[in-house]
C-alpha cells in the first residue's frame, strides 16, 4: 500500500514513551552535514528532555538503522523512533525534506503528509504495440517492474522475466505482417491487457493509474481500465530511463 496506510497507523499511535521524529536531508550537494545537524539536535533534546534516557536510546536506535545504509543513503532520512520500540519506522527516500527533529508524545507527521500527496502509489502503464511495461511507484521512485508481451499465436499478454522470448526486438523492428495483425486486433489485446492492470491495482492499491503510449494503444487500454487512469499521456516512452519517465508524471 501507499503512505496512507503508514500515516493512518503512526496516527494512531498511541505508546508509552514519547516519539522522536526525524526529517534529514541526506543529499550529496549536502555532504555530510546531515550528521553535525543530527549529533547538534541530539545534544538540544538532551538538554532539553528530562527523561534523558529515553532520548538517548531513541537516537541510539536511530543511529544504528542509518549506520546499516550508510553506504546507499539517498536525498533523505525520515523516522519515527521510540525507546521502547513499539516504534521503529524509518525510510530511507529519494526526496528533498526540511530538516526537523522533534520528541513529543505523537510523531510529526506534517512533511510526511505533504510527500504522500505529492507522490500518491502508482501504476504507471507504458504501452507498446506487442509489449507493455508496468511501474510500481511508491514515493516517486519504482518499487517492481511487471513486463508483458503478446503472443499472437494465442492473443494472450504473458509475463516475463528478464529479457523477453523475442530476444529483446522492439514493436518498431516488426514486420509489416505481423503489425497489420497486431493493429487489427489491438482493442480485444488491450482489453485483455487492462484485466492484468486491473489486477495489479487491487493487489498493489494504487491511488492513481497513468497510461503512456502511442495515441491509438494508450487510448485502447483507457477505454478498457474499468478504474479510469489519472492521466493518459501520448508519447512513446518505451526507450526512457525509469527517471524520465518519473519526471513525466510527477
Amino acid at each position: 500500500m501507499g503512505l496512507g496506510e503508514d500515516i493512518k497507523r503512526l496516527k494512531d499511535f498511541d505508546g508509552s514513551t514519547h516519539v522522536l521524529s526525524v526529517y534529514l536531508s541526506t543529499a550529496p550537494d549536502k555532504r555530510n552535514q546531515w550528521e553535525t545537524i543530527l549529533r547538534n539536535e541530539k545534544k538540544r533534546l538532551l538538554t532539553e528532555q528530562e527523561n534523558k534516557k529515553d532520548v538517548e536510546s531513541a537516537f541510539t536506535k536511530l543511529e544504528q538503522a542509518i549506520n546499516n545504509e550508510r553506504t546507499s543513503l539517498l536525498r533523505s532520512i525520515v523516522a519515527f523512533v521510540s525507546s521502547d520500540d513499539s516504534l521503529h519506522e524509518v525510510y530511507f527516500l529519494q526526496l528533498d525534506v526540511t530538516d526537523e527533529i522533534s520528541y513529543h508524545a505523537k510523531p510529526n507527521l506534517n512533511q510526511l503528509e505533504v510527500l504522500d500527496q505529492q507522490f500518491p502509489r502508482t501504476g504507471i502503464v507504458l504501452t507498446n504495440l506487442d509489449s507493455a511495461t508496468v511501474l510500481d511507484v511508491r514515493l516517486g521512485e519504482v518499487d517492481a517492474t511487471h513486463d508483458y508481451e503478446l503472443d499472437l499465436d494465442t492473443g494472450q499478454w504473458r509475463r516475463y522475466q528478464g529479457r523477453s522470448s523475442r530476444s529483446g526486438a522492439s514493436s518498431s523492428s516488426q514486420t509489416d505482417d505481423f503489425r497489420d495483425r497486431v493493429e487489427k486486433q489491438a482493442e480485444r489485446f488491450y482489453r485483455e491487457l487492462s484485466g492484468e492492470v486491473e489486477k495489479l491495482n487491487r493487489s498493489l492499491g494504487w491511488e492513481q493509474i497513468v497510461v503512456i503510449g502511442e495515441r491509438s494503444q494508450a487510448n485502447f487500454l483507457e477505454q478498457a481500465l474499468t478504474t479510469k487512469p489519472k492521466e493518459v499521456i501520448h508519447k512513446n516512452l518505451s526507450q526512457s530511463s525509469q527517471q524520465q519517465i518519473l519526471k513525466q508524471v510527477f
